[in-house]
């Protein structure tokens, strides 16, 4: 890419086509490159190792980034919206949403309890328990080199 076509495109899109390349390069040299079944699978590896390193590789400015002040997380539980840090091009902005509120079986059992009902906390517990069903099952795909 010239230096005057990475002028005229942003930064992302000069990332995207860059990424490509390298990917589209390293397709073309690997014998698995040469017919539909093999290609796709080392397409979707390929890219899958280019996803794990861009998150290492994230992680770690980011955390360097937090160490050397350059930005700060919103502090407390406000949500909205907020800038944290800025460079002459880009800008940091953090989205904080409300706390989520989890499901507390014990506290129900307290609640309960204290109710008009006056139900037992074992009882209450029986049928949280017998109100669990099971649900399906993760499946997480990898590809791995032989």
């Amino acid at each position: 890419m010239s230096k005057t076509e990475s002028i005229t495109i942003g930064t992302a899109a000069q990332v995207h086509a860059e990424v490509t390349r390298i990917v589209q390069a390293v397709l073309a040299k690997h014998p698995d490159g040469k017919h539909n079944k093999g290609r796709s699978i080392l397409e979707a590896f390929v890219w899958d190792e280019v996803q794990r390193l861009a998150k290492g590789k994230s992680d770690s400015v980011w955390e360097r980034m937090e160490h050397a002040k350059i930005y700060e997380k919103p502090e407390g539980n406000k949500p909205g919206k907020f800038e944290c840090g800025e460079s002459p091009h880009f800008v940091i902005k953090a989205t904080v949403s409300e706390p989520v509120k989890r499901f507390q079986e014990n506290e129900l059992a307290r609640v309960l309890e204290e109710s008009k009902f006056h139900i037992p906390p074992h009882m209450t517990k029986e049928f949280v328990g017998a109100a669990k069903v099971p649900g399906n099952g993760q499946v997480r795909l990898t590809i791995v080199e032989r």
